[in-house]
């Protein structure tokens, strides 16, 4: 029976071509992925690990992938001494070639595909890769996710000044980069990683004015907060940050106030801390993008640090072929205190991985996970607490959306930003309150109404305060709030790096007009200075 024509308006017979195929795809080089790579290497399988570090200098401008806050010094741009600082702070990292693992440094995965019921095109999982001057698709049977975690942002006024940054961000300038412009930090919250970036700084020479808590206690491991009291280092609980002052350089002085039982401010109670860097350490984020545009199934943990990915005792994920390991699977300070657990999570994922490729037993995947860390049930929710704080502290005009400038209260009352100077009567009579009587509030509507969320960082700073404020407004758990949808690409890149190079004939022959209506619009080489008013 003979085809059917094909409309060369469509996109039949038009898919992107697959660069190449690999067993196992490693997405991330921490200490889960990089323990992922080599034990499935050691085990026979084709390797590619692929890590976006060092950052682009342009990408860490934006706040991206990590909230770098102007902290960063010239040497960002300068890729070359970037990725010799890097390799030297990631001693297992160079290892993995004598292992047999192909390593792509300075490359971003900025999307994972699966074929689905309205998408039939591709040969089996795709992820799409790009560098500073192409992107392409690589094919693979397997792939362990371990891209690691972000920072939970958390507004006060001035927290838009340059030096308001993440603490992970600031451990990655500090000790991945040594391109750090800071000397003083005051560092927001008492958790683990809040701890762990103190101890870092000081190591390195840096002053740490204190730590604030929110609590009356600090939160994270004891032995880490005696650690940090003994390099005389002020531990301020019961406070909160009231607001950071300074000048077009940047951040010169930090306001804190006590907190009452009600997390009221008391009165008087203001003290004023010289510092260059606030850094938000009141919580972190599992970096879940990737497998949120893959549509793997996710759930909101607490306990976990979030919305994770739902996962067996191996990392696989709700899809077959992709594993979780690392913080992006989950966080909780046991892990984030030693890097142990992150690498254990690793070697299981690849493990299982190998066991599904007929290149490992399964009692192999149960001896590997068999000791497996676990987090602590029920930890409570600190966040809202600090929310709360804040909220009573700097009230509803605080930025919460630093690109498209959207104040709390803004949000609250879903009105566009300000900087369209545009009044609609129709949604005038909009309010989350109306929202509610429709049913359940909805982030990715919130974002489309208000377009918080919306700018260059892609929602990194602000995307689970405004689920937060959402939530804390509308009276329900964080967790009934629907998670923001992520859409590939996962970072924001050049369109010189997203343009198809090796476009065929046969894609171009009709890009000039939509459906084949050619009047739709006029090239512009049809247009002549007469045309041109």
């Amino acid at each position: 029976m003979p085809h059917p024509p094909i409309d060369p308006k469509s996109v039949a017979g038009k898919t992107p071509e697959v660069e190449r195929h690999v067993q196992l795809l490693v997405i991330g080089a921490g200490p889960a992925g990089i323990a992922a790579a080599a034990e499935a290497a050691e085990r026979g399988l084709e390797v590619l690990l692929v890590d976006e570090n060092p950052v682009d200098g342009a990408l860490i401008g934006m706040d991206v992938p990590l909230h770098f806050g102007g902290r960063a010094t010239a040497a960002v741009n300068t890729p070359g001494r970037l990725l010799e600082t890097f390799l030297e702070a990631q001693p297992e990292l160079v290892e993995l070639f004598d292992k047999g693992v192909e390593v792509l440094l300075q490359t971003t995965v900025w999307g994972l595909f699966a074929n689905a019921p309205g998408v039939q095109w591709m040969p089996g999982p795709v992820a799409g890769l790009a560098d500073t001057d192409r992107s392409w698709l690589v094919g693979f049977d397997r792939v362990v996710v371990a891209a690691g975690r972000r920072d939970l942002g958390m507004s006060f006024p001035g927290w838009d000044l340059p030096g308001v940054m993440g603490v992970t961000a600031a451990h990655r300038l500090i000790a991945g980069y040594d391109a750090f412009a800071g000397r003083r930090l005051l560092v927001l919250g008492t958790g683990a990683e809040a701890l762990d970036l103190a101890l870092t700084a000081l190591g390195r020479g840096l002053e740490v004015a204190g730590l604030v808590e929110v609590a009356d206690q600090p939160v994270g491991p004891a032995a880490l907060v005696e650690a940090v009291k003994a390099h005389g280092v002020p531990v301020l609980t019961g406070h909160v940050i009231k607001a950071a002052s300074g000048n077009v350089e940047g951040v010169t002085t930090a306001t804190l106030v006590k907190v009452d039982a009600g997390l009221s401010p008391v009165p008087g109670s203001e003290r004023d801390i010289a510092c260059d860097t606030v850094a938000l350490g009141i919580g972190t984020v599992p970096n879940i993008e990737l497998l949120a545009a893959l549509d793997a199934r996710l759930v909101h943990d607490l306990d976990r640090g979030g919305h994770v990915p739902v996962i067996e005792a191996d990392g696989r994920t709700a899809l077959p072929f992709a594993y979780a390991a690392g913080d992006c699977a989950g966080i909780h300070a046991a892990k984030s205190v030693d890097p142990a657990v992150a690498r254990q999570e690793g070697r299981v994922a690849a493990i299982a991985a190998a066991a599904s490729l007929g290149q490992a037993a399964e009692g192999d995947v149960a001896a590997a996970r068999a000791g497996l860390a676990q987090p602590v049930k029920g930890g409570g929710d600190h966040r809202m607490t600090w929310l709360k704080a804040l909220l009573n502290t700097g009230g509803l005009d605080v930025l919460v959306c630093q690109c498209e400038e959207v104040s709390r209260g803004e949000l609250l009352d879903i009105s566009p930003p300000r900087y369209l100077e545009r009044v609609s009567n129709k949604m005038a009579t909009r309010s989350l309150t109306t929202l509610l009587e429709d049913g359940p509030v909805n982030q990715d509507q919130v974002k489309r109404l208000t377009r918080a969320g919306m700018g260059l960082c892609q929602g990194r700073r602000c995307r689970e305060q405004v689920a937060m404020l959402l939530a804390l407004s509308s009276r329900v758990d964080v967790g009934q709030v629907p998670l923001a949808s992520y859409r590939p690409p996962v970072r924001p890149l050049p369109l010189k790096v997203l343009w198809p190079q090796d476009e065929a004939a046969v894609v171009r022959q009709e890009w000039d007009s939509w459906f084949g209506i050619e009047s739709q619009w006029v090239p512009w080489w049809d247009i002549g200075d007469e045309k041109q008013g």
